[in-house]
């Protein structure tokens, strides 16, 4: 048996011997190299033998999967069905971020910022695109082949080609992890981040060399399948856009260089050049198409691939050395090892890790679990590896790197506002932070806005434990602003005389002072904070003409001291800040200001609100509802503490501000539909929504009417987009009685 065994191998090696060895090459191109796929499928169908793969960028990816045992059909499906979003992204995953972080997206709305590197430098990010995601999704397609190093010992020897970003050279991957040798030759420069390899920051090999014709003819190849799927470049682009111009010059680089390479090719090579017009390397969404594009160049070039294929019997031995999947066991984990360069503790990074010692690795898991602890935004990338040890023991090395923004970032964030009838309004926010500035996390916040309101906050965020669940945040403020409220509100004086008949009046506020805040993070959605705050408030009230009054107006100055106690509850888990398709966003607050603690006011409320969103396909709805209860009010006039209707979806038939009180009910149900996505790029390409509202509220005090005919019922229409400076409404109002009210606004709401 064992002669028959030795015989039947020597004759798969003379009759490899005796043909010549076939190497595929892989062009880069994007989405366009789904076509590969296709090629594939009818090489086999047509059983030509290929002895070597060689591919750059998307050639890498589809040429990797085939070198380590994926068959042609599992990476079509592959491709057609990986919801490619979730994996190539431009931020992180919101519902794993944790809610201090998740907060400041309601602050500086928008995607404008710098980081503060480790040498406290300000930096921008390396790409607009996460590693980690797409990475992981690599190392999920390639668990079979970990235990392999050497590229010559997957089922058929590999290459993959990238490029040294500091010096431009190409650079042969022959070696190390299947997964990162893909991810970093698809590394589109400006667009996904670099991967350090063996000390060297790679991108995408079709910068340098698109279309490695030549490492084939190096490696011995006899014959050459090249297959190019390079995009042309458009010498009549109109150049409008960051996109646009990256795409160009990526396109201009690997075209040129592939046609460099094209005239290496032999008279005995197949050149196949898939018909791809209209198709671009973004056009994950049409692998289907693309990969027929694919079958149908190979069908053409029959033909000249006749001559090379095998026998039925042939192809069969072929299969049986080449296309052997090869099987990976997990072993069993005898340790754990955290190799943390981050101010983050090791305990909070173990924690996350759900893998035990002694348990057979769950690499499922684990991707999740490291993809979880990515989403805090505190990393670069976490990896993980196994090795050996002296011993035979299996050991999990957990190793993270430094976010680009690790010590620190700078936010920025423009609100404009105008309703078309003479109101206007602007803010301009800047905040910087500093990370890490103890063992346990501490960090320190400082934020500034001038327009409508001028702001200045400065707070100290300290966790009391490595595992940062329990803090202690005290905080300074001031705020200098105009508020706008209905003239009924004001003292008794102004109201006996008939100014409740002169709409909103215009009052400006001062406050400053301070809080001491505790609270416990109960996993990355839930939190609870109690506070006792001291503030000082000025509020000062210009009157003009209005008969009987004299000619130069009345102004009205108060001042009085806050002593707020509150205690809160926040969740919030929603997926997007501007327009939600998944989670939740609620709070309860209580609020008590007490003479006993030196306030002037002496008032006690609860409030309550909901936001949650649902979603079909393009449609989706949000309901949300507030609601705020004042069950002991003071006779102090006070502008802090009141609750206020009208504005875009507070009522929206009704101008800001129109209507204030110590209590409101307020109900939304907002219908939007995603006209267009942002594709790879969310909101760096502005989403496109077309949606309306219906909404009903109101505000009322003691003693006022609560039936349901005095509730304000308004209606609104919309056009949105969601940009990196934030959400932008154009919208339209109306309300049951008659008000109707217009809205543009961009960034956030006033």
């Amino acid at each position: 048996m064992r002669l028959i065994a030795l015989l039947l191998l020597c004759t798969i090696f003379v009759s490899a011997a005796q043909r010549p060895k076939i190497a595929l090459v892989l062009s880069g191109g994007g989405a366009r190299g789904g076509a590969h796929a296709g090629v594939l499928k009818v090489l086999e169908e047509q059983r030509i033998p290929v002895d070597l793969i060689i591919g750059t960028s998307m050639g890498s990816f589809v040429g990797g999967l085939y070198a380590s045992g994926k068959t042609p059909q599992e990476i079509m499906q592959m491709l057609e069905t990986t919801p490619w979003q979730e994996y190539i992204r431009t931020d992180f995953q919101r519902q794993e971020m944790p809610l201090r972080k998740k907060q400041i997206d309601y602050k500086y709305q928008g995607r404008l910022g710098l980081g503060v590197n480790s040498e406290n430098e300000l930096v921008l990010p390396t790409g607009v695109l996460k590693r980690q995601p797409l990475l992981l999704k690599f190392m999920e397609l390639t668990a079979d082949t970990q235990d392999i190093d050497n590229f010559d010992d997957l089922n058929i020897p590999y290459r993959a080609i990238a490029t040294n970003i500091k010096n431009g050279d190409s650079v042969i991957l022959d070696s190390g992890s299947l997964a990162k040798a893909m991810y970093a030759s698809s590394s589109i420069p400006g667009g996904f981040q670099p991967i350090n390899i063996d000390g060297i920051d790679l991108v995408d090999g079709g910068v340098s060399l698109n279309f490695p014709i030549e490492v084939a003819k190096e490696m011995g190849a006899d014959v050459v399948i090249a297959v190019d799927v390079s995009e042309n470049f458009d010498e009549n682009l109109n150049v409008d856009s960051y996109f646009v111009v990256m795409g160009q010059l990526v396109n201009i680089l690997m075209r040129k260089n592939a046609n460099e390479s094209i005239t290496k090719l032999s008279a005995n090579d197949v050149l196949m050049t898939p018909n791809l017009e209209g198709f671009s390397g973004l056009d994950a969404d049409k692998y289907a198409e693309i990969i027929q594009k694919g079958v149908d160049v190979c069908l053409h070039s029959k033909a000249k691939l006749e001559q090379y294929a095998l026998s039925e019997q042939e192809y069969s031995e072929y299969k049986k050395h080449y296309r052997e999947k090869h099987v990976y066991q997990t072993p069993f984990i005898d340790a754990i090892v955290i190799e943390n360069s981050t101010y983050i503790s090791d305990e909070i990074i173990r924690n996350e890790i759900s893998q035990k010692i002694g348990e057979r690795l769950n690499e499922q898991r684990l991707a999740k679990d490291i993809i979880s602890l990515y989403n805090t935004t505190l990393f670069d990338s976490v990896d993980y590896f196994l090795e050996k040890n002296d011993f035979n023991k299996s050991i999990l090395h957990i190793k993270t790197t430094p976010s680009w923004d690790t010590k620190g970032e700078i936010r920025f964030a423009l609100g404009l506002e105008d309703d078309f009838k003479g109101h206007s309004a602007y803010s301009l926010k800047f905040g910087y932070a500093m990370f890490g500035l103890n063992s346990y996390g501490g960090e320190w916040r400082s934020d500034f806005a001038i327009g409508r309101t001028e702001k200045a906050r400065t707070e100290w965020f300290q966790p009391l434990d490595s595992l940062q669940r329990f803090y202690i945040k005290p905080s300074l403020e001031y705020n200098s602003g105009t508020e706008i409220l209905p003239s009924t509100l004001l003292d008794p004086q102004f109201t006996a005389i008939g100014l409740g008949s002169v709409g909103n009046q215009e009052m400006d506020l001062s406050r400053y002072g301070g809080t001491f805040a505790a609270g416990i993070h109960l996993g990355r959605d839930f939190e609870f904070e109690v506070g006792l705050s001291a503030y000082r408030d000025y509020i000062n009230i210009d009157i003009l003409k209005v008969e009987p009054l004299p000619s130069f107006g009345v102004v009205s100055s108060y001042h009085y001291d806050a002593r707020p106690l509150y205690a809160a509850i926040n969740v919030d888990s929603l997926d997007n800040v501007n327009f939600p398709t998944q989670g939740l966003k609620t709070e309860l607050k209580w609020t008590k200001e007490m003479e006993v603690f030196g306030s002037d006011y002496a008032y006690e409320q609860v409030f309550f609100d909901i936001e949650k969103p649902l979603n079909f396909y393009a449609n989706n709805f949000i309901f949300y509802a507030r609601y705020g209860y004042t069950y002991k009010e003071d006779d102090v006039f006070r502008i802090e503490g009141l609750y206020k209707l009208g504005g875009l979806f507070n009522l929206s038939g009704y101008a800001p501000y129109s209507f204030a009180g110590n209590n409101v009910a307020l109900a939304v149900l907002k219908y939007t539909y995603e006209i267009k996505d942002g594709g790879f790029f969310g909101t760096l390409n502005a989403p496109l929504y077309l949606g309306f509202s219906l909404e009903s509220g109101k505000v009322w005090d003691k003693g006022d009417d609560l039936g349901f005919d005095t509730v304000h019922k308004s209606g609104t229409l919309y056009v949105a987009a969601d940009t990196f400076l934030g959400p932008l409404y154009l919208a339209y109002g109306t309300s049951t009685d008659g008000q109707q009210s217009a809205y543009l606004y961009l960034g956030e709401k006033f």
